[in-house]
């Protein structure tokens, strides 16, 4: 990755363009808040290997910690203004950013120090807020058109009647011009996922385009929505498994062929089968996971004739294809495995796993009946939409901060969730802030505690 944070101000980042490059800043090592509700001071550093857990009495500020790390990671900057305090201070392995209250009580100034690179500075303004939204359309509408007797009446009216904003917005881009996009684009080097009590609630959810209609919407339960996003991401996979399998076996033969002519030597005989045996516990591991027919899983190939060398070119190539074809699900695979184990771990009574033909599936254990994920207690959906958001919304490197994720869940599971997040974190490179009330929840971790009642 390239090892500059943004393009030189005099190169196409200028201009407004994508920049070539953005190295991430990386963890977030220490949080410091200064004047927090007029009132309140806090400063903590974060687990390197563990989630960090925030305790404090109601009014401390636990929530609102978590919500401007999340607030300045997306650049929700109105939001964070309406929060009272002095200045934020995020210090990160490779950076360091610094917002502070600007003249005005509903400014602010964001800084970002990365030796040996000179400083950025930026200003935020209610101003600058409201012209941000602006509609795509409406600008490209200003940029190709002018106001002529030929132009549409509807368009005309449009730009008449937007032709105020649509100034100060121009105008603000060129007071703007050497520093516009950088603080846009923080989420870029720092991602961060914010899992508040609503993750619950229903989730908009586009359906299918229709021919002759537009986008529609649909209210689903979350847990509903997580089940659904799997599966999609389960047959998304599969579909580029199909498709690298077509692609290899078109030329199969004539590789083969080409191998035998070639007389390179493709390994000795035992190498060939300590090969074909991590190829197949790899087939297993996918089939386990539903995401290869079990069929697709070959017991031996003792029987064959390894000590022919036109024998062991075929072996190979059909090996050096089959790794490849498998690959395919890894990215998927990452997330899947621990995913479903996670589950299965915690779901008494329930057998969890992907049906060829129904996607992610939840069965009883007892009886064999397949059970609706809204069926499930409060408490397990709980599990399963938190897990999802986990592994499958998280990219490598988040910051993934959970407010009070003891909600709903049974004491057992709040005694192991910070070994469970431990164990997400090593598999999805995800880091964990939490803000609790629960003791259970910490269960004697006092040295991953961090106490905002001081």
């Amino acid at each position: 990755m390239n090892e500059e944070f943004f393009a030189p101000l005099d190169s196409d980042d200028a201009r407004g363009t994508q920049p070539k490059g953005a190295v991430q800043f990386g963890r977030l090592k220490q949080y410091t808040v200064t004047n927090l509700f007029g009132s309140h001071s806090h400063s903590f550093y974060l687990e390197n290997h563990e989630p960090t857990i925030l305790t404090g009495a109601n009014g401390t500020g636990k929530s609102t910690v978590l919500r401007t790390i999340h607030w300045i990671s997306r650049g929700e900057w109105a939001s964070l203004a309406k929060v009272n305090f002095t200045q934020i201070r995020l210090e990160f392995e490779k950076a360091q950013l610094i917002v502070g209250r600007g003249k005005g009580g509903s400014a602010l100034t964001v800084r970002l120090d990365r030796p040996p690179m000179k400083p950025r500075r930026w200003e935020y303004t209610p101003e600058s807020e409201h012209l941000l939204p602006l509609d795509r359309d409406l600008l490209k509408l200003f940029d190709e058109s002018s106001l002529t007797d030929a132009m549409d009446s509807e368009k005309r009216a449009l730009l008449v009647e937007n032709s105020v904003v649509l100034s100060r917005y121009l105008a603000h881009q060129d007071r703007d011009q050497k520093s516009r996009g950088w603080h846009s684009r923080i989420h870029e080097s720092f991602p961060a996922l914010l899992v508040s009590d609503q993750r619950l609630t229903p989730e908009r959810r586009k359906r299918p385009k229709k021919r002759g209609t537009g986008d529609t919407f649909e209210l689903v339960a979350a847990i509903e929505a997580a089940v659904l996003h799997i599966s999609e991401e389960v047959q998304r996979y599969k579909s580029l498994y199909g498709t690298a399998s077509q692609n290899l076996d078109r030329d199969f033969p004539r590789r083969v062929f080409t191998a035998i002519s070639s007389q390179r030597k493709f390994g000795s005989e035992r190498n060939i089968e300590r090969e074909f045996r991590e190829v197949q516990e790899l087939r297993a591991s996918l089939a386990a996971a539903g995401l290869i027919d079990t069929a697709e899983v070959e017991e031996s190939i003792s029987d064959l004739p390894l000590d022919n060398p036109d024998s062991l070119a075929l072996i190979s190539t059909y090996l050096s294809d089959t790794k490849e074809k498998l690959a395919t699900f890894e990215p998927l695979r990452q997330r899947l495995e621990p995913f479903m184990e996670f589950l299965r771990r915690h779901y008494k009574d329930k057998i969890v796993n992907i049906d060829a033909q129904l996607g992610l599936s939840i069965f009883s254990a007892k009886t064999g009946e397949r059970i609706k994920p809204t069926h499930l207690s409060s408490g397990e959906q709980q599990m399963f939409v938190l897990s999802h958001k986990l592994l499958f919304e998280s990219s490598p490197g988040t910051l993934v901060m959970i407010d009070e994720p003891e909600l709903s869940l049974h004491v057992l599971w709040q005694s192991t969730l910070v070994d469970d997040l431990t164990e997400i974190s090593e598999v999805s490179g995800t880091h964990f802030l939490l803000a609790t009330h629960s003791p259970t929840l910490i269960a004697g971790r006092t040295d991953l505690r961090r106490s905002l009642d001081g």
